[in-house]
């Protein structure tokens, strides 16, 4: 487990997931809205965006959070060997983003 891809729906734990397993494992982890939003909610040019997400997936070893656009999705998730798609019922989701 060198590249790990993890997604799914707002509100599901990945972001808790994916910490503990960059604890875990090592792997640094990447946090695809802290790279796609700058503070406040201002959102990055696509191409700062694009070219900051290829800089990441081209490297060894990483945990990449989070969905970022369609453009990139399908390169992470195509060089990624280990995948965790989060996927509960969405009452789940909207109670654990609104406790």
């Amino acid at each position: 487990m060198k590249k790990v891809g993890v997604f799914g729906n707002a509100g599901g734990g990945k972001s808790t997931l994916s910490k503990r397993l960059s604890y875990i494992t090592g792997l640094s982890l990447y946090v695809l809205d802290k790279i796609k939003y700058r503070s406040g909610g201002v959102q990055v040019s696509q191409e700062d965006y694009k070219r900051a997400h290829q800089e990441i997936w081209q490297t060894d070893r990483w945990i990449i959070d989070g969905f970022g656009c369609m453009e990139t999705v399908w390169l992470r998730l195509d060089e990624a060997d280990t995948l965790v798609y989060v996927d509960l019922p969405l009452y789940v989701h909207f109670w654990l983003m609104t406790k």
